[in-house]
């Protein structure tokens, strides 16, 4: 059974970290603060993984397949996910989704989908704060994803205004509780996870 209590500190390191991204906008610049709105995403789902017992690896490097030759060996999402040292799931984080990372985290999955180091039984998901692209575009693309690889990817929003407004940005702290945790988006997640 999964108890959602464990998440406590998980979540407050989240918020933490989520009150320091206006601060340091101001004081060391846009760029830091990008970095760490970033990583606040990728920080979270380490942190729930470890909580699980799942192994979240960055900079896990696969090859493709081979294409007339061709073959590269730097294949990656942000969350390569093992558990017993078996990867299970492949998990793109964005702070905010919008059609360019969309289609790019689509063509990676599918080339490691084709990857002869990906086993048939990986899940692929993206894990959002927010969106900020059309419908259309979203669903365009997973039926992209599914029609070359036959599985679903799954798309968690993670914070609770679910749409990007450029005016209401992380860094700003008048709009923090725009990037507050969803709570049912997090036990979809983690129930995702551990399936």
């Amino acid at each position: 059974m999964i108890v959602m209590e464990n998440l406590t500190e998980v979540i407050e390191e989240y918020n933490k970290d989520l009150d320091m991204i206006p601060d340091m906008y101001q004081t060391v610049g846009a760029g830091k603060a990008r970095n760490l709105s970033g990583l606040l995403y990728e920080n979270f789902i380490t942190n729930i993984c470890k909580i699980f017992n799942l192994d979240a690896r960055k900079d896990d490097y696969k090859i493709s397949e081979m294409i007339n030759g061709f073959q590269v060996t730097n294949l990656q999402v942000d969350k390569h996910i093992y558990k017993n040292n078996v990867l299970k799931k492949l998990v793109e984080s964005k702070t905010y989704l919008d059609v360019c990372y969309l289609k790019r985290a689509v063509d990676d999955m599918i080339d490691l989908y084709f990857s002869p180091e990906v086993n048939d039984k990986v899940e692929y998901a993206i894990f959002t704060g927010q969106k900020c692209l059309a419908e259309n575009s979203m669903n365009f693309h997973m039926e992209k994803f599914k029609r070359r690889t036959g599985k679903t990817l799954k798309i968690f929003v993670f914070n609770k205004n679910k749409k990007r407004n450029a005016k209401k940005g992380i860094y700003m702290k008048e709009y923090k509780d725009d990037f507050s945790i969803d709570m049912e988006v997090v036990k979809e997640f983690v129930k995702w996870l551990n399936k």
